[in-house]
């Protein structure tokens, strides 16, 4: 690596890379061969705290994915990132990050912002790991993850440039202060439109361009309902200086009940899981009462513009910036009810607050119309994602001799999904 090269990624997170690297000694647990989805060697172990898989395909295509995983996650986690990514030849690695969701709260030693240093210690071991077992060096390396491990897609690339080539953010968080506080506010106002939720899906179905605040149910909602109903279309939120909305889109309407028969994309439950499993981890010294224990209402009233500076200021350690060097493709459902649409279009709007005219050379972003939170839409496309980026990148380091930029219509599977 050259002095320049060296200054522009800068030199600390050079030499912290190479020395996670030399530090790094694996306890594994499973080495085999197996089979499915293609032939492969599978390696299980515990890197430091964090357990992790890896997998060699037999016949490798000379490059490497590195995973991040979803928030309820761990290394097993991979969905069709593995899947994929394996049957196009790539070497694939995915970490649980040092911590779990449903644990975090009772393990001291276990936090958010480790998934940092892990993700990077396993993308040192893995590489060299590569090395070893076929003889030569991953040509390229990615991140890929959706939800939360979108977010860290997101953060890799924009620290490590030197260890990333580019990313795959699938329907990511941009925020995690910022999305934690939508998802306490999401549950305690549809708490109160709950009863009237079959006929506010109604409405917007009948009409897409339903204006509550104009056009009233039969009978009407009260002024609190109204409100309630208002204010989760509109959350205010702010990250890197943007003022942004994270509240989720008109017409996602269908998928906010809790899961039902009725309503099986339904995700009021899993929204209100994350807070009930991760708010005393996220705000510590949050107690309304005093008692030493939170209430499942005290958990849905958390707002976290109110919390003190020493919570704020940890968690927004973990705020993307938009500040790349490497390309990314995004890809996320307009109804998403679990990240809203929201943390994407800031993401573009960080990304353009660095590099100006030139953040279409840096960030492809696609709205699959009608998708929720991933699934079997976003699975179908991950394919051309991952072509797309990969021209994308042979387009960046040729200086425009060979390959192109992402399309502004992405062709995968299920259907074509214009680029914003």
């Amino acid at each position: 690596m050259t002095t320049a090269r060296l200054v522009s990624y800068g030199i600390a997170a050079v030499i912290a890379a190479f020395a996670t690297a030399a530090r790094a000694q694996a306890n594994i647990d499973v080495d085999e061969h197996r089979t499915t989805p293609v032939p492969h060697r599978y390696i299980h172990g515990i890197l430091g705290d964090a357990k992790f898989q890896i997998a060699l395909p037999d016949n490798w295509n000379g490059e490497f994915l590195m995973g991040a995983r979803g928030f309820s996650g761990d290394e097993n986690s991979s969905g069709a990132f593995k899947t994929v990514g394996l049957q196009k030849g790539y070497a694939y690695a995915l970490s649980d990050q040092g911590w779990n969701r449903f644990t975090i709260i009772d393990s001291p030693e276990d936090k958010y912002y480790e998934s940092r240093r892990r993700i990077l210690q396993l993308t040192s071991y893995t590489k060299a790991l590569i090395g070893r077992y076929y003889g030569t060096q991953a040509r390229r390396t990615f991140m890929v993850g959706g939800s939360n491990g979108g977010h860290n897609t997101k953060m890799m690339v924009e620290d490590y440039p030197g260890e990333y080539d580019g990313g795959v953010a699938g329907y990511g968080i941009t925020s995690h202060i910022e999305w934690m506080g939508s998802n306490a506010r999401f549950v305690r106002n549809f708490d109160v439109i709950a009863s009237r939720i079959d006929d506010i899906i109604a409405m917007r179905t009948a009409n897409p361009d339903w204006d509550p605040a104009s056009e009233p149910l039969s009978p009407p909602l009260t002024a609190d309902q109204l409100q309630a109903l208002l204010n989760i279309y509109n959350m205010p939120a702010h990250v890197g200086g943007l003022a942004y909305n994270t509240g989720r889109v008109p017409g996602s309407e269908y998928r906010w009940p809790p899961a039902s028969p009725q309503w099986p994309l339904g995700s009021y439950n899993a929204i209100l899981g994350y807070v009930t499993t991760s708010l005393a981890k996220f705000d510590p010294f949050y107690d309304p009462d005093g008692d030493g224990v939170l209430s499942l209402d005290e958990m849905k009233a958390w707002d976290p513009n109110l919390s003190p500076p020493p919570v704020q200021n940890d968690l927004r350690r973990f705020d993307n910036t938009g500040d790349l060097r490497r390309p990314i493709i995004i890809a996320q459902g307009s109804h998403d009810p679990i990240v809203s649409p929201g943390e994407t279009r800031v993401y573009e709007r960080l990304v353009e607050a660095h590099l100006g005219s030139r953040a279409r050379d840096f960030l492809a972003v696609y709205f699959i119309p009608g998708m929720g939170h991933g699934g079997a839409e976003y699975d179908a496309a991950l394919s051309a994602q991952l072509d797309a980026l990969e021209k994308w990148v042979d387009w960046h380091q040729s200086g425009g001799l060979t390959g192109s930029p992402p399309p502004d219509v992405l062709v995968g599977g299920l259907g074509s999904y214009p680029r914003d």
